[in-house]
């Protein structure tokens, strides 16, 4: 895993994308335009969410997550945002679990199934991970029969193809997406977005969080890093010069290592 330097960031990045996201006034004209609905309350949008049904589960970490509610606080949709730069070939998937999750969280014990809301599950991508030639890709449960017929269980997974943004019909729409794949920033909404980005890259405090973060992955992939060579100690023949190689870790710390482990 790259973890980029944080003058380096920009919306693309889901720690950007999130902190911008999770701002109120950029988060609900987008996922306006982008459904073509009109929301009366957003919750503030919560940045890298953490959702699970209980410690027995395998939870999920959304990089923007965000309810509508009505006057007495109940959820009316909920929607998910992800900036996905990389095709990982289990998307559909992933947006599968994304959305039993968020069911499992909202739907309480002895609740009644009629209580799920309307739910949207938003990927931003790159490029077209299937290959069909859409700029946006609607999915929801219709009937193999007659496909006029939906299953009207409230659940809609979109993928917005942004490196497509010259065939997008809506303007503005087409606008969000010309600035995730360019960076031009050449409308109201999107000239928000970019001073956002700009006021979080001056922000100090983020900076030096940034910074925290960035310490914590690199430690935790040198100790995976090191898992890995004490394994190929036990489980090969390796030379020190190739585990070197293959790990990428330099060959005088390899002799040292296993030195240490040979005691």
């Amino acid at each position: 895993m790259t973890i980029k330097s944080f003058d380096d960031l920009d919306i693309t990045d889901p720690i950007m994308f999130g902190l911008v996201f999770s701002n109120k006034h950029i988060a609900k004209p987008f996922i306006e335009h982008l459904l073509g609905i009109k929301i009366d309350h957003l919750e503030t949008p919560i940045p890298e969410a953490v959702l699970s049904y209980d410690a027995e589960h395998k939870g999920v970490r959304y990089d923007v997550f965000a309810r509508e509610t009505n006057e007495t606080g109940e959820t009316v949709r909920s929607f998910d945002l992800e900036m996905q730069m990389v095709d990982t070939k289990e998307l559909p998937q992933r947006a599968r679990y994304y959305q039993s999750v968020d069911d499992g969280v909202a739907l309480s014990k002895g609740g009644f199934y009629t209580n799920l809301k309307e739910q949207y599950i938003i990927f931003l991508c790159p490029k077209d991970i299937f290959k069909h030639g859409f700029p946006i890709y609607h999915f929801e449960n219709r009937a193999r029969e007659d496909t006029n017929i939906t299953l009207g269980d409230r659940t809609f997974k979109n993928f917005y193809i942004f490196g497509k943004y010259e065939e997008f019909e809506n303007p503005v729409v087409k606008a969000y997406m010309k600035y995730f794949a360019t960076r031009n920033a050449n409308s109201r909404e999107t000239k928000t977005i970019n001073d956002q980005v700009s006021f979080y890259k001056a922000d100090t405090l983020i900076r030096n969080k940034y910074m925290t973060y960035e310490y914590e992955i690199h430690e935790r992939e040198e100790k995976v890093k090191l898992e890995m060579v004490d394994a190929m100690f036990e489980k090969t023949k390796l030379t020190d010069e190739e585990i070197s190689s293959i790990s990428g870790i330099p060959l005088e710390e390899i002799q040292k290592r296993r030195t240490q482990h040979q005691k």
